[in-house]
């Protein structure tokens, strides 16, 4: 019974002392504290976002940037504003990390480098994000949000094979869930996710447990990054069944790749029919993996490149195919001349490439 009321009284000392520390701070040091993998919440309908409005910092190994987010959770511009004009029609770019900008500042990346300033951008692209969310999200944005597309740049990313295959799945409501997991199991995590949600972002123990806890990089770029020796093999620290699915030939006929092009297919397709109800103008970009960088993998060896191209054509859809753009020089010189070394996103070299092929097809 003493050790029950310790227990009590402890805590409720933590959550005041918390909630004390959570009023007096300053934004400033909040800022310093808090980074981006705090806000990063569970989301019923497209399984996960980040929070809106946010003002942090992001890790990504030593180097620390800024995230700055909207209203609807879109990352923008340190000078953007957080509210979104309803009247005005925007152009959109959908897709993962890599449209999101993983690993490099806002001033480096690829929509802060567009020209035509005629248009207004928006950036829908978060972390592990594949054709599934991609759908649910713009179908969101258009429907319930009253969002004006003019034009919608759709980036499939060669991981977005694998996580339509393994770990994503819709669920008899039309959420996007983990694909292991019953609607029962769904129904429990999402009590859970609620209040973890909460915590995330009002709580400053938490946000400084997990700034503390939570791993700036990978394993692999860990070890990569350590590896001294002069002439580093940076594909052995690349996933090979993220990145690899469209040319290595131990992985292109397994089954989960047949099923991840199939899903892919069917959300592409769903996009394509939104487009027409919505009245916006859709176009694929197509880009080469680091691994296929690295290999010199040319657009005809990629099954990535093959099964966008063939989609776009059949469907009448704008193709953008920036891969000979990052083949210019030697495999390991392309590599490490557009990507982050021992990652797979793009530096800011990388992010110039995919700029000025968007600027083409704008102009």
């Amino acid at each position: 019974m003493k050790f029950l009321k310790t227990l009590v009284s402890v805590t409720l000392l933590v959550f005041v002392f918390d909630l004390f520390i959570n009023l007096v701070l300053p934004k400033s040091i909040k800022k310093q504290i808090g980074t981006s993998r705090n806000y990063s919440l569970k989301s019923i309908k497209f399984h996960h976002s980040i929070a809106p409005e946010i003002d942090v910092y992001e890790l990504w190994g030593k180097k620390k940037y800024k995230i700055k987010t909207n209203e609807l959770s879109m990352r923008i511009n340190e000078n953007e504003d957080f509210i979104i004009d309803r009247q005005k029609e925007y152009v959109g770019f959908v897709g993962d990390s890599f449209v999101y900008g993983s690993g490099v500042d806002y001033n480096d990346h690829f929509i802060t480098m567009l020209e035509n300033k005629n248009y207004n951008f928006l950036n829908l692209g978060y972390v592990s994000y594949s054709p599934s969310i991609y759908f649910k999200r713009l179908e969101h944005l258009v429907k319930n949000e009253k969002i004006k597309f003019k034009t919608i740049f759709l980036f499939i990313d060669h991981s977005d094979i694998q996580d339509e295959a393994q770990f994503y799945r819709e669920d008899d409501n039309g959420n996007i869930v983990r694909k292991w997991l019953n609607d029962d199991d769904v129904k429990s995590k999402n009590r859970k996710y609620k209040i973890k949600n909460y915590f995330k972002q009002n709580s400053f123990i938490f946000k400084l447990y997990e700034n503390i806890s939570a791993p700036k990089i990978s394993d692999n770029a860990k070890k990569c990054l350590k590896n001294n020796q002069e002439n580093i093999n940076y594909k052995k620290y690349l996933d090979n069944n993220r990145f690899g699915y469209g040319y290595l030939s131990t992985i292109q006929n397994n089954e989960w790749v047949k099923l991840g092009i199939s899903k892919s297919i069917k959300y592409l397709d769903k996009i394509k029919i939104l487009s027409k109800i919505y009245d916006f103008n859709l176009i694929i970009v197509n880009y080469p993996s680091a691994l296929e960088v690295i290999d010199k993998i040319h657009s005809e060896e990629s099954k990535h490149f093959i099964f966008l191209k063939k989609w776009s054509s059949e469907n009448n859809v704008k193709f953008i195919d920036t891969r000979d753009y990052f083949l210019k020089e030697n495999n390991v010189n392309n590599y490490l001349s557009n990507f982050i070394e021992c990652d797979a996103h793009w530096n800011k070299k990388g992010q110039k490439i995919i700029s000025q092929n968007i600027n083409r097809a704008l102009n």
